[in-house]
């Protein structure tokens, strides 16, 4: 028998840590040709995601990989490709994830108007992300199963529900969860029912 315990979001502050895209190389490099990449070596990363931004079209000239919620990428140059390596991602011309947004689960060889100017982009909830299913709405995305590297958040307690829930949030580009539950699995706390918005209210 499933048994939720809600708990109501704490109201303390929140304060975003701006994470910043591991790369396997930098930007200075000379320009590679678009096969090259399929060869570096890689380093762990949030949930086996990555996209890879190219200062050329057709995925060619000096490249940036991205592995988690980016909110200042601070490129020397614009993107003019992005090569999808896995999950589904939102690529924003503002920081922050603000201005024209798009959301991509393909290649794209030819990216062009504001959303060129690539200054933030994130992973969102769906399949493959590593994260579970969402309903993402414009100022908040709901997840009734939260995931951490494709498995369900195990945790006891109303604290540590709510601590997870606001790491969670952080870690897949908001700031904090709205609210949380706690789902027993086969006699096992699940993190559940996560909100996860900007603000705390």
């Amino acid at each position: 028998m499933k048994t939720i315990i809600r708990i109501a979001a704490g109201t303390a502050a929140v304060v975003l840590a701006a994470t910043t895209a591991a790369s396997a190389q930098q930007e200075d490099i000379a320009p590679t040709s678009a096969a090259q990449p399929e060869a570096m070596s890689r380093a762990p990363n949030q949930g086996g995601l990555e996209a890879i931004l190219y200062s050329d079209t057709l995925l060619r000239g000096h490249f940036h990989s991205v592995r988690a919620p980016t909110p200042n990428l601070n490129l020397p140059w614009d993107a003019r490709s992005v090569r999808v390596r896995s999950g589904e991602w939102q690529i924003c011309s503002g920081r922050n994830y603000t201005g024209t947004c798009r959301t991509i689960d393909r290649d794209q060889t030819h990216l062009t108007g504001s959303v060129r100017r690539i200054q933030s982009m994130r992973p969102t909830g769906g399949f493959g992300t590593g994260v579970g299913e969402s309903l993402r709405g414009a100022t908040a995305e709901f997840f009734p199963a939260p995931k951490r590297f494709g498995r369900r958040i195990e945790c006891n307690g109303s604290s540590c529900a709510r601590s997870e829930a606001n790491a969670f949030c952080r870690s897949v580009g908001w700031i904090v969860a709205r609210s949380q539950a706690l789902e027993t699995v086969a006699g096992r706390s699940m993190v559940s029912d996560v909100l996860c918005a900007r603000t705390p209210f």
